[in-house]
């Protein structure tokens, strides 16, 4: 019974470690060696977008990541992307913190992953791009972001200069920590992720940005939200970032 309790741990923390579907590298690709790693989504010399073994530091172990290389230009690291909205996103601090869905449909990449990947003495940059159900294409590129740990509660600590033509409707989040409907860390009186569906660095009037909210078609405060471009749902989005230096 020992034995067998210890295998389901350890099955657990693989499974947990291997989130999103797809992240963790098969044997062929490991097999392909090291000239089939790379250290960004920078160096991939196809500049098609697409899965490909990044090595984010010298003694990490590579993982499959997401590289956007056609959305506005090329290089970046995809941690949130919706499209159809096959994935439920209205999900608890966990499984936030440690990301879910596939690569190689919805997903979360995890807040745990994306704050490793960010705080490794670089400077990154993020931008939101997002199809509404006109499908009208817009983007909000920030040209510095921070974030932080589990310890703070990933609190957003910065999001830089705006370009694009999307409009800036994170930066009234700045200095939020991140809140589900079962980790309430938001400034409101209730719990934000309730009462909009979502996980999300939530201010004190809750959203000015919801893109992990409901994927629904719809205008109500539950939709999956960017507010410079209206109070409607989106039909598609991915955040992603890239390393500046």
């Amino acid at each position: 019974m020992v034995a067998l309790v210890g295998q389901t741990l350890k099955q657990n923390r693989e499974k947990k470690t291997n989130l999103p579907l797809g992240i963790a590298p098969t044997a062929e690709q490991l097999s392909y060696g090291e000239d089939q790693i790379y250290s960004s989504c920078l160096e991939v010399p196809s500049k098609v977008t697409g899965k490909y073994l990044i090595r984010l530091s010298d003694d990490a172990e590579p993982v499959n990541l997401l590289c956007d290389m056609q959305s506005v230009d090329v290089g970046w690291i995809v941690i949130q992307h919706r499209f159809n909205g096959s994935e439920l996103f209205y999900r608890g601090w966990n499984d936030y913190r440690d990301g879910f869905g596939s690569l190689d449909g919805e997903f979360w990449l995890g807040l745990e992953r994306i704050s490793t990947i960010l705080n490794n003495g670089g400077q990154w940059e993020i931008m939101f791009w997002m199809m509404n159900f006109q499908r009208q294409i817009r983007f909000s590129k920030f040209n510095n972001i921070s974030l932080g740990n589990a310890t703070d509660g990933y609190t957003l600590k910065q999001v830089g200069k705006y370009s694009g033509n999307g409009g800036d409707s994170i930066s009234p989040h700045n200095g939020m920590k991140f809140t589900t409907f079962d980790r309430d860390n938001d400034p409101a009186r209730y719990n934000c992720a309730k009462k909009h569906r979502g996980g999300w660095w939530y201010h004190k009037t809750c959203v000015t940005s919801n893109l992990n909210g409901e994927y629904k078609n719809a205008i109500n405060d539950l939709a999956n939200s960017w507010l410079t471009m209206g109070s409607a749902g989106l039909m598609q989005s991915k955040i992603m970032i890239r390393q500046v230096n």
